[in-house]
């Protein structure tokens, strides 16, 4: 008898943004995936009515549940409530468990992470600490909350002697919004995927940044990800073409990914984003747990890189999921 695997998925807002509606390639390249290695499919769109997911989810008894909720609410402060949900139903999920992806959500809260496990993070600022940032560094004013780099561009970072853009920022939300310092170096995304032998660091995609006037920041935000009309989307692109004097880099990240995996309790499939000081110091600045699956994300271009093929890549999510 095939086994069932129900796949969950946040309900979209009414006018869902790129950023939001990419959850539904990803539920079509699971569920051929899955149907492909011979399991019953199943769907259920999660949304803040928790008590009803709860319900729906005991109603269909799935042996799997694949967990493709990345918000709720299109709110990134609701993003851990859909493994709250099936932390309570106690049925396999796919992907990091509850505590990690509460912590993780919350950017401010895991930088205090990595600090307790001895893993090099940009020095971040609370709103109430404007006071201790240094007049010649720079600096970038990023969201606690919110995933697929939303609010967060070229027009957040500035320098610790900018008076009027602290003043301006001085009436965000604390709750919201935090500081950390802008470090100016290369820019890595790394992901990690379960295997038998322990975590698999697949391999490193380098940032590249080409064409950039003078002065603009180099990063990864907004607008190179999603908006293909604009500067950054066309001058940002992803290699994986690091030279052997990288070797001892390539090294130290992956020891690093390895750390906060196993560490923070991390499972199925991560992606950790780095900065690497112009002193080749690799400072995390992101944990993505349950990153996007899409065809041109991050995660599967370094699965593809490795000779992956997506059915392998679910295979190995759903056995850290039964484990």
């Amino acid at each position: 008898m095939k086994k069932t695997v129900l796949i969950l998925y946040n309900k979209l807002s009414k006018k869902p943004k790129d950023d939001e509606a990419d959850v539904i390639e990803q539920v079509n390249l699971v569920t051929v995936a899955l149907q492909n290695l011979h399991y019953e499919v199943g769907y259920l769109q999660i949304d803040l009515n928790l008590k009803t997911a709860i319900s729906r989810i005991r109603a269909i008894r799935p042996d799997i549940i694949f967990n493709l909720a990345e918000t709720l609410g299109n709110k990134g402060e609701f993003t851990f409530l859909a493994n709250s949900v099936l932390n309570f139903v106690r049925i396999p999920y796919t992907g990091s468990p509850l505590v990690p992806m509460f912590q993780c959500s919350n950017k401010y809260l895991a930088k205090k992470e990595l600090n307790a496990i001895g893993v090099k993070t940009p020095k971040g600022f609370s709103l109430d600490e404007c006071h201790k940032l240094l007049p010649a560094k720079k600096y970038i004013v990023k969201p606690i909350w919110e995933e697929g780099s939303l609010e967060l561009d070229e027009d957040c970072v500035f320098m610790g002697s900018d008076s009027d853009f602290i003043t301006r920022i001085s009436g965000k939300s604390r709750q919201h919004y935090f500081i950390e310092e802008f470090i100016e170096g290369r820019e890595f995304n790394v992901s990690i995927l379960y295997s038998e032998n322990g975590p698999e660091v697949l391999p490193l995609a380098e940032m590249t940044f080409h064409d950039y006037p003078a002065g603009k920041p180099k990063m990864m935000g907004y607008k190179s990800k999603w908006d293909d009309t604009s500067f950054e989307y066309s001058h940002t692109r992803r290699t994986f073409k690091l030279g052997r004097e990288d070797g001892p880099l390539r090294k130290l990240i992956a020891e690093i990914c390895q750390k906060c995996w196993n560490e923070l309790g991390l499972k199925g499939y991560v992606r950790i984003d780095f900065r690497v000081t112009k002193n080749s110091v690799p400072l995390v600045i992101d944990i993505n747990l349950n990153p996007c699956l899409s065809e041109s994300g991050g995660f599967m271009a370094a699965s593809k890189k490795k000779g992956l093929t997506f059915e392998e890549v679910i295979t190995r999510v759903l056995e850290d999921a039964i484990r």
